[in-house]
């Protein structure tokens, strides 16, 4: 929903955004840590970040959004520390996308005034296919950080 900053009554607006992007992630990145360690599996964590969360764009309305896309990446370099310090073998990847066609850019359009039609996007298997990459690294290696961008995208 499109809600600038110091715009009155955008505080539930503001809060979901936080609450889904930073707490969401993190909890859920806490219970599969916890999962992992109870089975004594070495595994991985994907953060689904954003270009956002690198440079914030101008964007009216986008309010917490690029906030709380910077808040993934610091937490997800606070994750790697944490798991470097405990001795895992864990591995922690934030993948930051461009513009993606999905309904939430649909929701842009329609509610936002965004016109998006026109932009060159990445379909939601481009984001899968750099997840698997990620994933199909070998135990040694480590992606800290993938930024996939469609070809052409002015931001």
């Amino acid at each position: 929903q499109k809600v600038d900053l110091l715009e009155a009554g955008n505080t539930a607006t503001m809060r979901q955004s936080l609450e889904v992007n930073v707490l969401g992630l993190t909890l859920c990145s806490r219970e599969a840590f916890q999962s992992m360690q109870k089975r004594g599996v070495a595994g991985h964590i994907i953060h689904i970040n954003s270009i956002e969360g690198h440079k914030v764009q101008n964007y009216p309305g986008a309010n917490l959004y690029p906030a709380s896309k910077f808040a993934v990446t610091a937490i997800t370099e606070t994750m790697r520390n944490e798991l470097r310090n405990a001795g895992t073998k864990i591995k922690v990847t934030s993948i930051s996308p461009g513009f993606v066609k999905t309904p939430m850019v649909d929701l842009c359009d329609e509610y936002a005034g965004f016109d998006t039609t026109m932009m060159p996007m990445l379909q939601p298997a481009d984001i899968a296919h750099g997840i698997l990459y990620a994933l199909g690294t070998p135990p040694h290696v480590q992606v800290h950080e993938l930024t996939i961008k469609p070809v052409g995208e002015p931001v």
